[in-house]
């Protein structure tokens, strides 16, 4: 197991369901002519119908009612248990939900699900198709297997399943847990109800006023969302990132050994930590919301550009999040 864990965490960072920092991007996410992604029907009849800007394929797929899918509510273990024995489940924030199980001769087999990701390189190579949407997938180091289904094409987005597999065929349970994911979605056998103040929610780009994103990314800026919970602004010469995490919250809000504690008004307290690299930045985060377990929500405001570049990060960075402090819900 601890190997198999080794290597999915790992090829997470290479594959295209990685969770990649926004505020890196110095490109605009690349988007396929509506002409493109028409897609024949797998009968041979008639293709589907231009794919329109901001609109999922299937009302299930919204935005708004992928924020409130439960990932780990996804993971049918009636679908599990045709592969093996199921073990306890791992949440991984808002959207990403683990099972390492063992399959029939109890071998490890890993299985992720994660819902509302970014689809560049996915919607480009999607030749496949999986419960009626188009598919793409992807196998790494002949141990991993990466199912990922498009649920919106015009910015992509979509979901994936990852399984890890050392001794079988990786993407033949991907695709089956695939399937029953998109059905349990349309079904709506996943939906939550959150809990009072939670960012879950919130769309990271519409919360914030116009000026305080103009203040901090400059007016001469393009808009990057990624997934459902993290948005950037990058304008000439700086960026700026919003995201809205489910993590862990150490009982004494030592997230870091650099932090400093930064007063956010109405009796919030802000954690910044700097940085010295080749891009630097500073980030400032507050607790929203506090769980059982140590496990709670996190507000972070990231404010970075590079070198040649001088203008106060931590301070733009602060701003920023006082701003947005009084847009989002109390518990």
């Amino acid at each position: 197991m601890p190997r198999l864990v080794a290597v999915l965490s790992s090829i997470l960072l290479l594959a295209g369901c990685a969770g990649v920092d926004p505020a890196k991007q110095h490109f605009p996410r690349t988007t396929i002519p509506a002409n493109a992604g028409n897609v024949s029907d797998p009968t041979g009849s008639s293709a589907q119908p231009p794919p329109v800007s901001g609109q999922p394929v299937d009302p299930a797929f919204a935005a708004d009612k992928l924020r409130l899918v439960d990932p780990c509510e996804l993971l049918d273990e009636a679908v599990l248990k045709r592969f093996g024995k199921p073990g306890e489940r791992s949440r991984g924030g808002f959207a990403r939900c683990s099972n390492f199980m063992k399959d029939q001769g109890g071998k490890d087999l890993a299985v992720t699900v994660e819902v509302g990701q970014t689809m560049t390189t996915e919607l480009k190579n999607a030749d496949k198709q999986l419960a009626g949407l188009r598919s793409y997938e992807q196998v790494l180091e002949n141990s991993a297997c990466f199912v990922s289904v498009i649920t919106q094409e015009q910015p992509g987005l979509g979901l994936t399943v990852q399984i890890g597999y050392e001794d079988g065929d990786a993407c033949a349970p991907g695709r089956a847990v695939a399937e029953s994911v998109v059905d349990r979605i349309k079904g709506r056998a996943a939906t939550r109800t959150p809990a009072k103040g939670s960012l879950i929610t919130l769309d990271p780009c519409a919360v914030p006023d116009q000026a305080a994103v103009d203040a901090a990314s400059g007016a001469d800026h393009r808009v990057f969302p990624y997934g459902l919970h993290s948005c950037s602004w990058v304008g000439a010469d700086r960026e700026l990132t919003l995201e809205f995490r489910e993590t862990y919250v150490p009982a004494d809000r030592k997230f870091d050994d650099k932090q400093t504690e930064v007063d956010l008004g109405g009796g919030v307290t802000g954690y910044q930590v700097a940085t010295s690299t080749a891009f630097p930045s500073c980030e400032v985060k507050w607790v929203q919301l506090t769980g059982g377990d140590d496990e709670g929500e996190l507000v972070g405001v990231k404010s970075a550009g590079p070198k040649s570049s001088e203008f106060d990060r931590c301070a733009a960075a602060a701003a920023f999040a006082k701003a947005v402090l009084g847009k989002i819900p109390k518990g």
